[in-house]
């Protein structure tokens, strides 16, 4: 049930205390890729979870803190602080319209940190409870092993994109740009114009939609199955 859908009086006679909550970003993915895939495709499993659960999805929130790719052409890079006092301030609102628990599917990884910031902000204001899930890295994990050449729009990412909607993905330019990540974490300008050449990482010329359908599925499956052991519990 999709919340932007529903009149004020059906959304209050739902009464649904589970929401799910997409949050992505606007962002460059090479040339073959939409800007909003991190979006589009976090709402996609929301959708589907949301099919099986019955419960509410809410409004994406579609931009992102974009740092490594803002010198591309089709990223909105949003300011860390910003991001986060906005999904706070969503966060609350779920629950003072009745939302108990809030699922976040985050389909970015510039917002993982501010994500948390207002999850734990939140839920010590209120007594919501936010699940938080970075679709790429907290789920489907048996099927993400079987890609070779994962990355920001490379095989994993273009799989996924092709089974949410192909039509608007163009394979004859996707592109393969795998590169090697130092062992250690450095924050530097200098390693993200060395790393980022293109606005891709890893192959996306051995993504396939049959690749993506079964992440998805995967994803999906396994997402229905957090919710509800988070649902236990919180209710004792």
């Amino acid at each position: 049930m999709r919340a932007e859908k529903l009149t004020g009086l059906d959304f209050e006679r739902a009464g649904m205390d589970i929401a799910i909550l997409p949050v992505g970003s606007v962002e460059r993915h090479g040339d073959h890729l939409p800007i909003g895939t991190d979006t589009l495709i976090p709402d996609f499993i929301s959708q589907k979870v949301a099919e099986t659960l019955n419960c509410l999805v809410l409004p994406p929130v579609w931009y992102g803190s974009c740092k490594a790719m803002r010198n591309f052409a089709g990223t909105f890079d949003i300011p860390e602080e910003v991001l986060y006092k906005y999904l706070k301030s969503i966060m609350v609102e779920a629950r003072r319209n009745g939302i108990r628990l809030l699922v976040v599917v985050n389909g970015h990884g510039g917002n993982s940190v501010p994500i948390a910031m207002a999850a734990r902000e939140a839920t010590r204001e209120t007594d919501l409870s936010v699940l938080v899930v970075d679709w790429w890295k907290d789920l489907g994990a048996e099927s993400l092993s079987k890609f070779s050449s994962p990355g920001h729009a490379g095989e994993d990412e273009t799989s996924a994109m092709l089974a949410v909607n192909s039509d608007i993905v163009k394979m004859d330019l996707a592109k393969s740009h795998e590169i090697q990540y130092p062992s250690f974490k450095l924050y530097s300008k200098k390693l993200d114009e060395c790393l980022y050449r293109i606005a891709l990482t890893g192959d996306a010329t051995r993504a396939s939609k049959d690749k993506g359908e079964e992440l998805m599925k995967s994803v999906i499956s396994d997402l229905i199955k957090i919710i509800e052991e988070a649902k236990r519990i919180i209710t004792g």
